[in-house]
């Protein structure tokens, strides 16, 4: 069962929609961020 503060991982449906969407991803590695990097959307550029 899910509950309330589980982690849930979703797919993107398409390859650039997270960068669309957010200012910068967290990389995982295990149980960890390792680093947090900005998307195109961060660095303030937009392509339409």
């Amino acid at each position: 069962d899910l509950l309330i503060g589980d982690k849930v991982w979703f797919r993107h449906a398409k390859a650039g929609e997270l960068c669309e969407r957010f200012d910068a991803l967290h990389l995982v590695e295990g149980d960890r961020v390792t680093a947090t990097v900005p998307t195109y959307r961060g660095e303030g550029h937009t392509f339409l």
